[in-house]
């Protein structure tokens, strides 16, 4: 079955969603971050979440892009890369009066949500330069199409500017992604740990942090 990959609208967002809810359901992180949300609540939230990506793209240095069955036009997957940016005075300005706070539905794993993304923000304060970096910040593909190399469409392009440019690429990856881009050569150079026992999980859940150099892997 041919794809093709094309830049992402915002009037794909509801696709977006339903994708973003089936893949991350399983997640041993993302999976228990919402465990009593109403289903409404919830999708207006994600609806929300995405909203507010393509409203701020211009000033946030993002990129999306789909994948979609090029003979019915389905969504079948997504990214959001981050590119290097700098921004005018007039343009932090207006970045500066954007409202990046979110409230959360009830049922909110709040404890969790706070440890889980403190520490990703912590993380990216250390080793992301958003004036030099690329950052794959979200890479999803419907469960139904995965292994027939819609990721590796979707991280291609990235990679390709990134190299380009000569810069490094950032990536947090879940458990089930990192095989993928371990090939496309990120390298492991922190994580997150989290003891899921206390919010209904097992053991102790990771989210690994990498960065790749230019060249590296197979791009």
């Amino acid at each position: 079955m041919p794809f093709k990959v094309l830049p992402a609208e915002a009037t794909d967002i509801p696709d977006i969603v339903a994708i973003h809810q089936v893949t991350w359901d399983n997640d041993p992180i993302v999976g228990r971050l919402f465990p009593n949300v109403d289903p409404k609540s919830q999708y207006d939230y994600d609806v929300d979440f995405y909203k507010k990506k393509f409203d701020t793209k211009d000033l946030t240095g993002s990129v999306m892009h789909k994948v979609v069955e090029t003979e019915s036009g389905k969504l079948v997957a997504y990214a959001k890369w981050k590119y290097p940016y700098t921004l005018t005075a007039e343009q932090q300005a207006e970045k500066d009066k954007l409202d990046t706070s979110r409230i959360h539905p009830p049922g909110t794993n709040v404890e969790l949500y706070e440890q889980f993304f403190g520490r990703l923000d912590t993380l990216r304060e250390k080793y992301l330069d958003e004036e030099k970096d690329y950052f794959l910040h979200i890479l999803i593909v419907h469960p139904q199409y995965q292994r027939q190399g819609l990721g590796t469409m979707l991280i291609r392009e990235g990679l390709a500017a990134a190299d380009r440019d000569n810069a490094r690429t950032y990536i947090e990856a879940s458990p089930m992604g990192l095989g993928l881009y371990k090939k496309h050569g990120w390298k492991e150079i922190d994580d997150i740990l989290i003891d899921m026992r206390p919010h209904g999980g097992t053991g102790i859940a990771s989210e690994k942090i990498l960065m790749r150099e230019p060249g590296a892997g197979s791009a």
